[in-house]
């Protein structure tokens, strides 16, 4: 029996029972409710995509059409007026209201052409940047979401494209947690650390928003990871890192620079011990930031038994350089 035939029917083709034929939504069968052959599968699931626990989320959640996405430029759920000659019931229109749909069609346009173009712009800037630095789709939205407040402010104007959609990109970052400082957005945003730092502080002055302090313990594992040091190492790093903040050594202070000398006594402490040279490297800084910071933690945490002896009376430490892979000696 033809599909087209069941449906007008309803008929088993088995049993040749008529009005007993049920559907089981999980498995997408259709099953005779009297023989229980199944008559056909993979059914389209016409339910919602999530899944609500109480009739309070089942209400907040219901809604009709695809879900809205802040990744497209009109939210996934623009209608545009058409300039056809026909109606919805395929009759001519008069040339009357022909002219009048072309002319609400045309405004309808103009009303946020720019705003679309601009927004169109800047999402696919924005959706390159995800893919290229792996970030996560609640990071890039929440980008997105600070972009459309700066675009509604009439910030944008006088500004890159590009540099605001970066700078919304690394407020988002710094919202969710996510180990990544300015200038590896701004190297992957192919924008200055200048003008990045700029649209940054604009952003927090005019839309009020507080960034969160960056995660010394993720700068401190991800740098351990470039570095190749093990894990002990890394957590004497964290256990230095909460002294440092609760003497208020962070504050006011650059967070990779922190963790970078964190790292570096850690490193001293268990014999693991990377170079400034290492270390300033991967924390993409200089040796003189690491070495500033590493004497103002151990002279305020007085750690007296941190101890780098260098020149003729230094022990030396074989240790292999993560990216050259030849052993050198510091």
């Amino acid at each position: 029996m033809e599909m087209k035939e069941f449906f007008r029917e309803r008929k088993c083709p088995e049993c040749g029972a008529a009005d007993n034929i049920v559907s089981d939504s999980r498995s997408g069968q259709w099953i005779c409710a009297c023989c229980g052959i199944v008559v056909n599968e993979l059914v389209f699931d016409q339910g919602p995509e999530w899944r609500a626990y109480d009739f309070q989320e089942e209400q907040d959640r219901s809604r009709g059409g695809s879900p809205l996405s802040l990744l497209q430029p009109d939210y996934g759920i623009k209608t545009q007026i058409g300039k056809s000659r026909t109606d919805g019931k395929g009759r001519k229109l008069s040339s009357t209201k022909r002219l009048v749909y072309n002319r609400l069609s045309s405004v309808d346009n103009h009303t946020h052409e720019s705003e679309i173009r601009n927004l169109r712009i800047a999402l696919r800037e924005l959706k390159r940047l995800r893919s290229q630095m792996e970030l996560p789709d609640r990071t890039a939205q929440m980008a997105s979401s600070y972009y459309r407040r700066c675009l509604k402010m009439n910030l944008i104007r006088g500004r890159s494209i590009d540099g605001m959609i970066a700078a919304s990109l690394y407020l988002a970052c710094r919202k969710t947690r996510i180990p990544l400082t300015l200038k590896d957005v701004a190297t992957n945003a192919n924008v200055s650390s200048k003008e990045l730092g700029r649209c940054v502080r604009t952003i927090i002055q005019h839309l009020q928003t507080k960034p969160d302090s960056g995660r010394h313990e993720a700068l401190i594992h991800r740098l351990g990871e470039e570095l190749r040091l093990s894990m002990p190492t890394r957590m004497e790093a964290v256990k230095i890192t909460k002294k440092t903040r609760d003497n208020g050594i962070t504050v006011g202070k650059n967070p990779m620079s922190i963790a970078a000398a964190c790292l570096y006594i850690a490193g001293v402490k268990t014999g693991e011990r990377r170079t400034q040279q290492q270390i300033a490297r991967a924390a993409k800084t200089t040796p003189v930031t690491i070495r500033n910071r590493f004497k103002e933690i151990v002279r305020i945490l007085r750690m007296d038994d941190i101890e780098v002896k260098r020149g003729a009376a230094a022990v030396p430490v074989f240790i292999e350089d993560p990216r050259t892979h030849f052993n050198i000696s510091s």
